[in-house]
């Protein structure tokens, strides 16, 4: 693979986490949001702790978290996994149809008085250009083993387009939702506009899975470095401003502003970004000679200074260079090195 292959791989990568945080958001919203308000005893949660039952096929009185749980009444409910993207090998998707076994079951955590749900989906979400193939893989498993896939679990697959605004656009591929006035305008496809999601609700930038790191190192050099800097004068001999940020307050500050803290909170509720999150980022500053270890406790020292260059760019050209420089692939790149084809 040469470079110009291996830097649209990272792009990539970055791309499908943000799709997969919209799309989770834009989903979210169809079924929690009438049109014009929030339906009556809804709510979502975001990696919310769900705990399965006894009976559970895959993994009995278990805690699980989702990508999305989402309710639409104190009736119905959806728990739903989110896959921009599927491995090419087909031999891995046994993983993902387990999850979605797992899933559907009657879960306890909801937002109602005995934490239960009387009528639910479990939903895996894929983006269209892989949905069909999965579903393909799923019905063969059903042929050798009609337990393979729960009763009310279904597929959706989402795909965006940009009209006047960006859409998503969701339809049901695969199964019935246990809902009736949800299933026909599934089943037909909807689109959600995404500006009028924001208008509602936070602006998502992070879910409960690790983002690309270039993304998270991006986010942190172009937006909350430079918000720290406050008085903060540059140092002459380093060419930087001498930034001192702890792990800790990073993640608080990245959570208020694009992650878990933007949503309601209960004891159910997981927190994202995580701290080893930003401690691999900042680690990874330390190795590109941005930043200097910590010398007390999680506090490092971050050498800032503006790029020219576009941000991600930056770190990717920084990335490929450093696994050069090493003789090693970047490892997170690996996950993708059977994937991540077109039409695969």
């Amino acid at each position: 693979m040469n470079a110009d292959q291996q830097r649209r791989k990272y792009l990539d990568r970055a791309d499908n986490y943000q799709q997969t945080v919209s799309a989770l958001m834009a989903f979210a919203a169809f079924v929690v949001h009438d049109g014009s308000s929030q339906r009556e005893g809804a709510s979502f949660g975001v990696g919310r702790r769900m705990q399965t039952s006894a009976t559970n096929r895959i993994a009995p009185n278990t805690e699980i978290t989702p990508d999305l749980v989402s309710q639409k009444s104190a009736t119905f409910g959806i728990v739903a996994e989110a896959k921009k993207s599927l491995p090419k090998n087909q031999q891995t998707w046994a993983s993902f149809l387990e999850q979605l076994r797992k899933y559907d079951d009657f879960l306890t955590g909801w937002w109602t008085q005995d934490q239960q749900m009387p009528e639910y989906n479990a939903l895996l979400l894929l983006h269209h250009s892989r949905s069909r193939l999965f579903i393909q893989y799923l019905q063969e498993a059903l042929r050798t083993d009609p337990a393979a896939v729960g009763p009310r679990s279904a597929v959706v697959e989402f795909s965006t387009s940009m009209e006047t605004e960006l859409y998503y656009f969701f339809r049901l591929e695969y199964g019935a939702l246990r809902d009736a006035e949800l299933h026909p305008r599934l089943a037909s496809g909807v689109q959600i506009p995404f500006e009028r999601v924001l208008t509602s609700y936070p602006s998502l930038h992070y879910y409960d899975s690790e983002p690309p790191t270039e993304l998270l190192l991006t986010e942190l050099w172009s937006g909350v470095f430079p918000s720290l800097l406050g008085d903060l004068k540059i140092d002459e001999a380093l060419n930087a401003f001498p930034l001192r940020v702890s792990v800790a307050e990073l993640t608080l500050e990245l959570q208020r502003a694009f992650g878990s803290a933007t949503l309601p909170i209960d004891v159910r509720s997981v927190e994202f970004p995580k701290q080893s999150w930003v401690r691999k980022a900042l680690d990874r500053l330390v190795g590109y000679k941005y930043a200097k270890p910590p010398d007390q406790g999680d506090t490092y020292t971050v050498l800032y200074r503006p790029f020219k260059k576009d941000v991600m760019e930056r770190f990717i050209d920084l990335a490929l260079s450093k696994s050069t420089a090493t003789g090693n692939s970047d490892p997170q790149l690996l996950l993708f090195a059977d994937g991540e084809e077109s039409g695969a």
